[in-house]
């Protein structure tokens, strides 16, 4: 049987994209097991190729059996040509194919090591996908216009409640009757400004990811925190634009109308509670501020998903 020329074979991960290679097996600890595994050498005119190595060296296993010559091995390669796979020692493999097996490892270790990487940014990219998709839906969506209304027709029609629930919200619920709202009248706030600086710090965290895969995988635990934070300040906006919805509860609208009607000039104004409203009469006219029949706050189901995705990260 004529034998090969020793020659350098092209190896089967350098011709591989990114892409490819996220998804291909390196490595097999079975190699016999692998589908049209031959045991003799193919004909055919096609460049073998190494596809996968193996080293069971320390295994109990049994030895394979080399196509050249059927030498007894436990380290080598599963060689590829055209459809057929077979399996070549490491002793032939470096006087036939110039293959070295060492030098080969340590080249395959750097291929394998861009692998890993390569998946570990794609698993957190993953995570990272549906998440960017909710919080653009948030931010194309009514709930910042709604909750603004809202605190606008405060501090217009009701200034006295507008300046005084900050205050009134830090006081003893059991004293007041009810959790009030703390951030709906803040002073200065801004939550769609918040919104807005949320979803720059996520695009600029995702900048990372997009670089080299080994220096990506590097910065995965910092890029995972970073997340986290950002989860928590999401959770945060959503918590404040839920205030709309707690402002028109029952009992914080009594607490509320008692609240005004002991300390804002009881003789001009009366405050009264209604049906996911708040009236307030003056001697010659009504003021009404209602819940906003459109108002909807976002499922927090995609926030908790992507807190379990980004606890199941490999850092």
């Amino acid at each position: 049987m004529l034998r090969p020329q020793a020659r350098t074979t092209r190896r089967h991960w350098e011709t591989l994209s990114d892409d490819q290679l996220l998804d291909t097996e390196l490595m097999t600890d079975d190699p016999e097991s692998l589908p049209n595994l031959v045991y003799e050498l193919p004909a055919g005119d096609e460049e073998p190729y190494v596809e996968y190595k193996y080293d069971l060296r320390k295994s109990e296993r049994e030895m394979f059996s080399c196509v050249h010559g059927h030498h007894q091995h436990l380290a080598g390669f599963v060689m590829r040509k055209g459809g057929s796979r077979f399996l070549v020692g490491w002793i032939c493999a470096k006087s036939i194919y110039g293959e070295d097996f060492e030098k080969y490892t340590a080249d395959f270790d750097a291929a394998v090591s861009r692998q890993d990487a390569l998946r570990r940014v794609r698993e957190i990219k993953v995570a990272i996908h549906p998440f960017v998709e909710y919080l653009n839906a948030i931010s194309s969506s009514e709930v910042f216009r709604y909750f603004n209304r809202v605190r606008g027709q405060l501090e217009t029609q009701m200034p006295w409640v507008f300046d005084t629930l900050p205050a009134a919200a830090s006081m003893d619920r059991h004293i007041i009757g009810a959790a009030l709202p703390k951030r709906l009248c803040a002073p200065g706030l801004d939550v769609r400004q918040e919104f807005s600086r949320l979803m720059a710090d996520f695009a600029a965290a995702q900048i990372t990811l997009a670089g080299e895969p080994e220096k990506a995988a590097k910065l995965i635990g910092a890029i995972r925190s970073k997340m986290e934070g950002l989860a928590k300040r999401t959770e945060a906006i959503l918590d404040t634009l839920r205030e709309v919805e707690d402002f028109f509860q029952p009992a914080v609208l009594v607490a509320i109308c008692k609240l005004a009607n002991e300390h804002d000039n009881p003789k001009r104004r009366k405050y009264e509670a209604g049906l996911l409203s708040l009236s307030c009469k003056r001697e010659r006219e009504k003021t009404t501020i209602t819940m906003p029949k459109g108002f909807e706050l976002p499922s927090r189901k995609p926030l908790e998903t992507f807190r379990s995705a980004l606890a199941g990260v490999n850092v």
